[in-house]
């Protein structure tokens, strides 16, 4: 399970409270039980909780490259780049749990690339933009 930590956060308060709320998300991707056979609900549970995740990616994403683009910070490209792989991923997963329905590996499979993925993205893509956040956005009227 990933936890937040002072070591994710990029100086900018709303990008960091959305990649906490990501990282919960994502979280709940590992509590879901394993079974062979589960419930028609647990499988709604699923469906709804992995539609979330992604339009809560799409929307943070556009926030974050805005936030970049208004910040200056050269890590634009490479952060959006990063971006539209991820999403092209999970819409490829999402597209292979509609044909051939539910398996506990490919949730696993899902929770352990995301939970990777969005720990070094942070690290490494997104951190970049820490050096160019000087105010907070609240004051600056920027993203």
């Amino acid at each position: 399970m990933l936890q937040w930590s002072t070591k994710f956060a990029t100086g900018h308060p709303k990008i960091d409270s959305q990649h906490q709320a990501l990282i919960s998300y994502i979280n709940k991707l590992e509590d879901i039980p394993r079974q062979t056979n589960p419930l028609r609900e647990e499988i709604e549970f699923i469906l709804n909780l992995v539609d979330f995740i992604e339009v809560y990616t799409v929307s943070h994403f556009a926030e974050e490259e805005s936030c970049m683009a208004c910040n200056l910070c050269p890590a634009y490209a490479e952060n959006k780049a990063a971006h539209e792989h991820f999403l092209e991923f999970f819409r490829k997963f999402k597209k292979r749990f509609s044909s051939e329905g539910y398996h506990p590996q490919m949730l696993e499979e899902l929770h352990q690339t995301c939970s990777s993925w969005i720990q070094s993205h942070i690290l490494a893509v997104d951190m970049k933009l820490k050096p160019f956040v000087t105010t907070p956005p609240e004051e600056s009227g920027s993203i």
